[in-house]
């Protein structure tokens, strides 16, 4: 006889997280590149999970007959995720419904909870890579965004273009310079630039491209992560973009570009775990401006520096002085196309022009350790209260899905149905992750 569903139990519920929490390790990107699971114990929302990280450390050339080793505490960086959003859903169910509309149901809904669930939680992780709050004095980076990137350029117009290998082979630039380690590279792009990498990636043809895997790329596409030039590579609908400011001055015409006026370094942000203090290679770009620069520019948007023919480099705008209005000062670190780091003296004044230009997929590039999550399960109704629930958690992903089922209504014959998921995330290491701008 098939399983019946009664008030007094949670079989229901149990297969509908089952089945949630199945399809939801399989639509949420973020959670599958980054690390979970810290503290145990029960949270609220609100609640901090407590995590560190080691500082880094560097090894003393040793002489035993001269002097000995240095021996020093272990040093770590302590902090904390918080579980700050509570994903939430909920429908109704009727006693009048026939027992097969039940059983589409509990076929159906896994599948829609896992939606509702992974596109905002996926949003969220990845606003990590682009929001950065205002400034002032001395900043010691680490649990920030990143500020470290490679752009997909056209060499003949030096416009943005499809992405390509390129973009990969420069994150790597960003990451190997940081002694990120090689393993447990991800990269997520945008379903633009996964079919135009599609392309790009199986460009070989015969032996050469079976070896690599391009004739089953060929046929199934980018299901899953693929393995591409020292990336794990998938593509995720929530990629942001940006979009250019046609007027960066304040006077009445159409100002797209501004000129550079001068250069120079700044030693206002530095590496949080450094033994010796140590600039990320910020530059201060003062720019001419007929009134004043538009307030539109803002801290974490990407500006280009170069010509029109030429993009010289992009860099995360850190802070912004407006002190005098048409002389405004712009903080930066300036990274060319390919993932190097530049200097102030790689930027001519005079020449290299300013400018906030459209970026169609802002891709994210990340080490594991790099991103944190941290998921709880809240407190299930007591018994004798009414309500049956089921609560699953994944062993390896530590995502959980909570569903809720209560609170009988006599006058509609009806139940309320819910689910859950209690979540926090936070960039540990800005060195350990990239962007990579492309169309």
């Amino acid at each position: 006889m098939p399983p019946t569903f009664t008030a007094n139990d949670a079989l229901l519920e149990t297969r509908i997280a089952q089945s949630a929490l199945t399809q939801l390790n399989l639509m949420a990107m973020y959670p599958r590149v980054c690390v979970t699971n810290y503290e145990p114990g029960a949270f609220e929302v609100g609640n901090d999970v407590k995590i560190r990280r080691p500082k880094r450390r560097r090894a003393n050339e040793l002489n035993p007959r001269s002097a000995a080793l240095n021996f020093t505490e272990a040093g770590f960086f302590s902090g904390t995720v918080t579980l700050e959003k509570l994903w939430a859903d909920g429908w109704i169910t009727y006693g009048l419904d026939p027992r097969q509309t039940i059983e589409r149901y509990l076929a159906e809904t896994g599948s829609q909870m896992a939606d509702a669930i992974a596109t905002p939680n996926d949003e969220y992780m990845n606003s990590l890579f682009t929001t950065w709050t205002a400034t002032t004095g001395s900043v010691a980076l680490g649990a920030n965004a990143p500020v470290g990137l490679a752009a997909c350029v056209d060499s003949a117009t030096g416009q943005l273009t499809n992405f390509n290998s390129s973009g990969l082979t420069g994150a790597g630039v960003v990451l190997d310079k940081e002694n990120v380690p090689k393993a447990d590279r991800f990269a997520l792009i945008s379903p633009v630039a996964g079919g135009a990498f599609l392309s790009d990636s199986i460009a070989v043809t015969g032996f050469a491209a079976a070896g690599i895997g391009g004739g089953q790329l060929i046929q199934e596409g980018m299901r899953n992560f693929v393995p591409r030039f020292g990336f794990a590579v998938g593509t995720s609908n929530v990629i942001t973009s940006q979009s250019a400011i046609p007027d960066l001055d304040t006077n009445a015409g159409t100002q797209g570009t501004l000129a550079i006026a001068s250069v120079a370094a700044n030693t206002d942000f530095t590496y949080a775990d450094n033994a010796t203090t140590t600039n990320v290679g910020a530059v201060n770009l003062t720019l001419t401006c007929t009134t004043a620069l538009s307030t539109s520019v803002a801290v974490g948007q990407i500006a280009r520096i170069g010509t029109s023919g030429n993009a010289k480099a992009f860099g995360v705008i850190l802070r912004i002085s407006r002190a005098t209005p048409t002389a405004p000062v712009v903080t930066l670190v300036p990274f060319a196309p390919n993932g190097t780091k530049l200097t102030a003296t790689d930027i001519v004044a005079g020449t290299d022009l300013f400018s906030i230009p459209s970026i169609p997929s802002i891709n994210t590039v990340n080490h594991r350790e790099g991103l944190l999550m941290a998921t709880r399960q809240i407190a299930e109704p007591s018994s004798g209260s009414g309500a049956v629930a089921a609560s699953i958690t994944d062993p390896d992903t530590n995502l959980t899905i909570q569903v809720f089922r209560g609170n009988y209504d006599t006058g509609t014959v009806s139940e309320k149905n819910a689910y859950y998921m209690l979540t926090g995330s936070k960039i540990s290491d800005f060195r350990k992750t990239a962007l990579i701008l492309s169309l």
